[in-house]
């Protein structure tokens, strides 16, 4: 059986997923919204009338995300999954049970159908890519601040034993050691949140064991790149 579902994202990167109607097959699953791909369809045009009659809204594809094919002990489904996004109406429950807009790191605390499994999966992989992409450009923006106020750079990325950290600067005598933080929002907290007691350690070992040969005053610094934004915090804490 060829079935088309919708990977229908919302403007702050969450997907929409669906729970099954509990008389179905597999109910209280959840998946994505979508159905069979009728006789003379495309699976465009499928994925579009299953989400007008599934949660009555438009939408508008944006090209393959993935296709697989799983067999259940009922039947063989062929998924094709499309990425798509509502142009027109709000999502209504008109055959599931429950509806979420999630984030891919909220895919765990959800029992999905097991066809969805490869699919899950690779949008964790996409997201994780996503996600390097941004730090890179974070951090990029990051050094250009430091330019800005006199820092000369040091290390970029900067690897050892204890950890890794994103950026080490020097003005006088004073070493900075920077944690950037980069997010499209603060829908998390403040990006500088995330620099837990842990994280924290590690650059203090990993500074101990960079400058331990010179004679500077070390500085433990974040910077918040969000929201076009940048948010310096000057010792953000202490060794």
């Amino acid at each position: 059986m060829d079935v088309a579902a919708a990977l229908i994202y919302n403007s702050d990167n969450r997907f929409l997923i669906c729970q099954r109607a509990k008389n179905k097959a597999r109910g209280l699953f959840w998946e994505f919204a979508g159905g069979k791909i009728e006789s003379g369809e495309t699976p465009e045009e499928a994925v579009v009338r299953e989400c007008r009659e599934e949660l009555g809204v438009e939408i508008e594809t944006e090209g393959i995300f993935t296709e697989v094919t799983h067999k259940y002990p009922d039947t063989t489904v062929h998924l094709i999954v499309l990425r798509a996004k509502i142009k027109e109406g709000e999502p209504k429950l008109l055959e599931h049970e429950a509806m979420r807009w999630i984030y891919p790191s909220d895919i765990k605390y959800y029992c999905f159908c097991p066809a969805d499994d490869k699919i899950l999966k690779k949008i964790v992989a996409t997201d994780g890519k996503k996600n390097k992409k941004l730090g890179a450009k974070g951090e990029k923006i990051a050094a250009r601040h430091l330019k800005r106020l006199g820092y000369k750079i040091l290390e970029r990325n900067y690897k050892n034993a204890f950890g890794e950290v994103d950026i080490i600067a020097k003005r006088g005598d004073v070493l900075s050691f920077c944690e950037v933080k980069t997010r499209l929002n603060d829908l998390y907290g403040a990006p500088s949140e995330a620099v837990d007691k842990k994280k924290r350690m590690r650059y203090i070992q990993a500074a101990q064991h960079y400058a331990r040969d010179g004679e500077y005053i070390i500085r433990f610094d974040i910077i918040e790149v969000y929201k076009g934004k940048v948010n310096f915090i000057e010792n953000a804490y202490f060794q």
